[in-house]
């Protein structure tokens, strides 16, 4: 979580805890008390396991082939309102909204007061950006696509200012790898710079990224860079693919949107490039550091460290680029968590394409990269679901005074944030539900990917259970993670 995200929670249940006399010590992410589990956590943690292997069982015994593509259901088109929402006076609004939105945000940072709960910025960007458009493109589809405010300066600009000139092609060794440089340096700012709640530090930060965005679509086209290069956009591209809805721009003739099952749209013919593989285990790496952050487990490791008395060079150089050691040590964690995450991952491929043959550990990483993304989406909502439905609240009363200077344009800044919006109890069983349904997902999907990629049914079924195992025991961790600021071991 942002700092901007630790501090409002923390003031805003610091408040609750003081009003309410006695009630027990505030948690993060948005707990007001700790939660008593009515059983021991390890039969939650044994039974969300059983029912991820329970759900492969299910799956063989249901799925007796390998689907073909799901991307092909009913163009909504046919309906009035989608017709009209497809048309192009919404789609403009849309892009209209969110330039205005950027704006708002640039200008709020540089001229606002810089406490982070009286400004409109920081909850926009960490709260109804980052954790609600994620949880808008999964359940939805790829709502960024329309408001993208870079990618619709940009055009204007062109347009306006009559520029003809043919962008370089994009070199397709480069993939999306920019992307995921782009996307670590945000997890990095998001997760432990300690200055990511401050407007103005938010505002410089958006139009540095707003110039390297713009630079690399005028060099290599609009197209290219927001494919390859502009991280937020294969982010939510990604999240969109588990969407029911998605859109098709077909050479000729007007857009199609078409009604496909949750999911399907993870399961492509060909499988992914390398980089994009790096990226989906970069995502999913990165929110699962975000929960250890906030585990006793992890604060006794950097304790150890700290009170050592010799630092490791490493640790010497982060420190002195960071400008703190605490930040050094998390920063470590951040760069060593992925590498090894992703090293897991390569040794249960390497495992998977023994026992499947025919195939190389390579082409196996990358054809079961996209089934992770419904991890990534489950820990998505489970970690941040109290965060959002709390902190969000903080937009009601920003709307009415977005810079902080006592303004009341709409009426809402007398609003008092509700914590008891969400308790722990209903976070916990919320969080439950999503890691098992998303772990049982990407079972569903990695055994649809096996089916395609080996030809012999008994080899893609033998193929599996590598990845079976590393889906249980990411299971029990995902849980064990998210119930420490929750439950009472």
């Amino acid at each position: 979580m942002s700092g901007y995200a630790s501090r409002l929670t923390w003031s805003v249940l610091g408040c609750a805890v003081i009003m309410g006399g006695g009630a027990r010590p505030a948690w993060a992410h948005g707990f007001a008390a700790r939660y008593d589990l009515p059983i021991p956590l390890s039969l939650y943690l044994l039974g969300a396991a059983a029912a991820v292997a329970a759900s492969f069982l299910v799956t063989v015994l249901a799925g007796r082939g390998a689907p073909g593509g799901g991307d092909r259901g009913p163009d909504l088109l046919r309906l009035a309102p989608f017709r009209w929402l497809a048309s192009g006076v919404v789609a403009f609004a849309l892009r209209l909204i969110g330039v205005a939105i950027l704006t708002l945000i640039i200008v709020a940072g540089f001229i606002g007061d810089q406490s982070p709960i009286k400004n409109i910025a920081p909850v926009t960007v960490w709260v109804l950006w980052w954790v609600g458009l994620a949880y808008i493109s999964v359940l939805v589809g790829n709502f960024w696509a329309a408001l993208n405010p870079w990618h619709s300066l940009y055009d204007w600009a062109r347009r306006l200012c009559g520029v003809r000139r043919r962008p370089a092609p994009y070199p397709q060794s480069l993939g999306v790898w920019p992307a995921v440089a782009l996307f670590a340096a945000f997890a990095w700012i998001e997760l432990i710079w300690s200055g990511a709640e401050r407007p103005l530090n938010l505002a410089w930060l958006i139009l540095a990224y707003s110039v390297l965005t713009w630079a690399g679509m005028a060099w290599f086209g609009a197209r290219a860079w927001r494919d390859h290069g502009e991280a937020f956009s294969v982010a939510f591209g990604l999240f969109a693919r588990f969407a029911p809805i998605v859109a098709e721009r077909p050479a000729r003739g007007p857009a199609l949107f078409r009604l496909r099952p949750y999911a399907v749209g993870l399961l492509d013919k060909e499988p992914p490039s390398a980089s994009m593989a790096g990226f989906i285990l970069l995502m999913l790496a990165t929110v699962t550091f975000d929960g250890i952050l906030e585990t006793p487990a992890w604060l006794a490791t950097k304790s150890a460290i700290l009170s050592t008395e010799r630092i490791a060079p490493f640790l010497f150089w982060l420190r002195d680029v960071t400008g703190d050691v605490h930040a050094a040590v998390e920063s470590a964690g951040l760069i060593l968590f992925p590498l090894l995450f992703a090293g897991i991952y390569l040794l249960v491929c390497r495992a998977t394409a023994r026992l499947g043959g025919g195939h190389g550990p390579g082409l196996v990483a990358r054809r079961f990269a996209p089934t992770l993304v419904p991890i990534a989406i489950a820990y998505h909502l489970a970690h941040y679901l109290s965060f959002f439905l709390i902190a969000g609240q903080a937009a009601i009363p920003l709307i009415s005074d977005p810079f902080g200077w006592g303004w009341d344009l709409f009426g809402t800044a007398g609003y008092r944030l509700d914590v008891a919006v969400i308790g722990a109890r209903g976070v916990w069983f919320t969080s439950v539900a999503a890691i098992v349904a998303g772990h049982a997902i990407a079972v569903y999907l990695a055994h649809v990917s096996a089916l395609r990629l080996f030809a012999d049914r008994r080899q893609a079924l033998r193929s599996q259970y590598p990845m079976l195992a590393l889906m249980v025991a990411y299971t029990t961790i995902s849980l064990w993670i998210l119930s420490q600021p929750v439950v009472a071991g």
